[in-house]
């Protein structure tokens, strides 16, 4: 969520940039390609989405002998996104016009023209199809919140398939993963796409968001990486014995794969051209084999491999901010938002800015998403918990 917050201080602020030329020089340093692609974090969410609605299901499973819960398999999980989702939205959408004014200040207020026609695309999480996400999207952000519904809601035939025979499970997701992986390198190829979403031609940045970054059957490859691996943790229940020679192999090839997808557009961001094909291959795998790196650091971390990894991912510290992160998500736009369109001037961007701009919005964000979790989050998760312990003493 840090790494999302802080790709987006920068590119939410565009509109009030007047040094917008330093972007570019932005992307030329070396250090500064973690940011410039940060968009791969986001595929980090669809892989532990994946693993933890497989792990979790696969337990499930066991404790009942197969039996598959739907009913309450997909009302847990709309009862689980959608209440802070429709809270924040049912203020954004009348309000957010009437808390700023100023020179950049939509004047009939931002995404209200469209947000009045096409919310209810949110509330049944299809928003990422609109045929103009960009133009017509209420909330922007949230094409992410509709990816991970409509994984989830087929996740069932991969959980199923691996649970009964591990081979139609593996074929199944190879199959998947394959059609994927050929249809982003088709839609890339045909419509001559670049590596990367922003670019200096609108109309191209545009068309990527459209129809790429914003489409399940793009994205939905390091959601099925992530249904291998909560398989694997619970086929092996956490326990997994292995030689360090693979081990440290293994670990050095995560490694080497995601310096490669973080710092392989260097060249690219320093003027030098990409071929189409090239282009193309990158789109096609790059979040597939962040997936695969991702869950092996989970993996191995699960497993006993982890070594100093596991000890800082593992500090208590950090759970009672991992149950915020939704919440944080939901929320952090509308400050950033806020921020930027009620600025009288335009803004010099600094590193020295946006660091303090960075840090104040991930504060922010936490402590506001810390109000909505503890005011309407956690009471409905604690409501569903108690209809499910009177529906267990009722049997």
């Amino acid at each position: 969520m840090t790494w999302v917050i802080l790709g987006h201080t920068y590119i939410f602020g565009l509109p009030v940039w007047k040094n917008l030329i330093i972007i570019q020089d932005l992307s030329k340093n070396f250090a500064f390609q973690g940011i410039a692609n940060a968009m791969v974090s986001v595929d980090t969410f669809f892989l532990l989405s994946g693993l933890l609605v497989s792990y979790g299901n696969f337990k499930a499973l066991e404790k009942t002998d197969g039996k598959f819960g739907w009913v309450y398999y997909y009302i847990h999980r709309f009862w689980r996104l959608t209440p802070p989702y429709m809270l924040v939205m049912m203020v954004y959408i009348p309000l957010f016009r009437y808390w700023g004014d100023g020179p950049y200040w939509p004047k009939d207020g931002f995404e209200i023209n469209y947000c009045k026609d096409t919310w209810y695309f949110n509330l049944l999480y299809i928003n990422n199809f609109l045929s103009d996400p960009q133009k017509g999207m209420c909330m922007s952000w949230t094409w992410y919140l509709s990816n991970d519904m409509q994984f989830y809601i087929i996740s069932p035939i991969f959980i199923l398939a691996l649970y009964h025979s591990e081979i139609v499970g593996y074929v199944l997701i190879g199959l998947f993963s394959l059609a994927q992986l050929i249809t982003t390198g088709v839609v890339s190829t045909t419509e001559k796409l670049p590596a990367v979403m922003f670019s200096q031609d609108s109309n191209i940045s545009q068309k990527y968001f459209t129809d790429i970054y914003v489409k399940p059957y793009i994205r939905i490859g390091p959601y099925l990486i992530g249904i291998v691996y909560g398989y694997l943790l619970y086929k092996n229940k956490s326990k997994m014995r292995m030689n360090r020679y693979i081990c440290a192999s293994l670990w050095m090839m995560a490694t080497i794969s995601a310096i490669s997808i973080i710092y392989g557009l260097y060249n690219l961001n320093n003027g030098y051209p990409m071929t189409q094909d090239t282009a193309s291959f990158y789109t096609t795998v790059n979040r597939s084999v962040w997936g695969l790196c991702v869950g092996w650091v989970i993996y191995a971390c699960c497993t006993g491999y982890g070594g100093y990894v596991n000890t800082i991912l593992s500090w208590k510290a950090l759970i009672p901010l991992s149950r915020l992160t939704y919440c944080a998500y939901l929320v952090h736009p509308v400050i950033m938002y806020y921020f930027y369109l009620n600025q009288r001037y335009s803004l010099h961007l600094t590193y020295i800015l946006a660091t303090f701009l960075f840090f104040g919005f991930l504060i922010m964000a936490f402590m506001i998403a810390f109000i909505v979790s503890m005011a309407f989050e956690a009471p409905m998760i604690g409501l569903e918990r108690l209809i499910l312990e009177l529906e267990r003493k009722k049997k």
